[in-house]
């Protein structure tokens, strides 16, 4: 990984692009995380432009060389930095609200605790924008923003349904998340933009409503299929 300019690569997230592994002692578990903390720092606090491997070390608290052996690509940072992202947001939402058990219900709990999440995360969410732009720009590095948000649906179309071993359910899963993020990413720029808190509420209704009639004709199509 080097400070003047990312390592393109078109390979999808393979053993080496995710970072090399920490090994099996405490101590090299603990450094990896510190890794990944200070780029997360960084990403939040000063965009791509402060991404740099300097800053991180020493974020970290850790030789540069230490800091290349654990991700040998900006990519690979990037990628361990994404996860990190979308597991401290499921420890949020599951702390948030108690998910109720129709999953047309739970389509309305998600998209609600994602908007608390986000009126609190609003530097996470900024920094989460400029990674899929920085992975869309990047040639070679397209396959990060398609991780980034097949992540993200993954994440919400298994909280709409949690027992989604029936393929058609996951897919009906999927395409309800596809479409909740689609509304979510508009609103969170339009909020943060125009800073117009009663409008952003009023999109989140209006969202609700969308999303729960999509979902109902979903599963009448599934139940006329069955």
């Amino acid at each position: 990984m080097t400070e003047a300019a990312p390592s393109p690569t078109s390979k999808p997230a393979t053993a080496s692009s995710r970072g090399r592994p920490a090994g099996a002692t405490r101590k090299g578990l603990e450094t990896r995380v510190r890794i990944i903390k200070g780029a997360r720092e960084a990403l939040e606090e000063g965009g791509m432009e402060a991404l740099t491997t300097r800053r991180i070390a020493a974020s970290a608290g850790v030789k540069l060389a230490t800091l290349h052996y654990y991700f040998d690509s900006k990519e690979s940072l990037l990628l361990a930095v994404l996860e990190d992202l979308i597991a401290d947001m499921e420890v949020a939402y599951r702390h948030d609200v108690a998910l109720p058990e129709e999953p047309e219900d739970r389509v309305e709990a998600l998209i609600r605790a994602s908007w608390r999440y986000i009126q609190r995360t609003r530097d996470k969410q900024i920094a989460q924008t400029e990674l899929t732009l920085y992975a869309l720009r990047t040639k070679g590095s397209e396959w990060l923003a398609a991780r980034q948000y097949n992540a993200y649906i993954d994440f919400y179309g298994h909280l709409v349904f949690e027992d989604d071993t029936d393929e058609e359910l996951r897919r009906i899963g999927r395409a309800v998340a596809r479409q909740m993020l689609i509304g979510i990413d508009g609103i969170i720029l339009q909020s943060y933009a125009l800073q117009d808190l009663s409008a952003s509420n009023d999109d989140i209704e209006a969202l609700i409503i969308a999303m729960r009639g999509y979902f109902r004709r979903l599963m009448a199509e599934h139940g006329k299929a069955s």
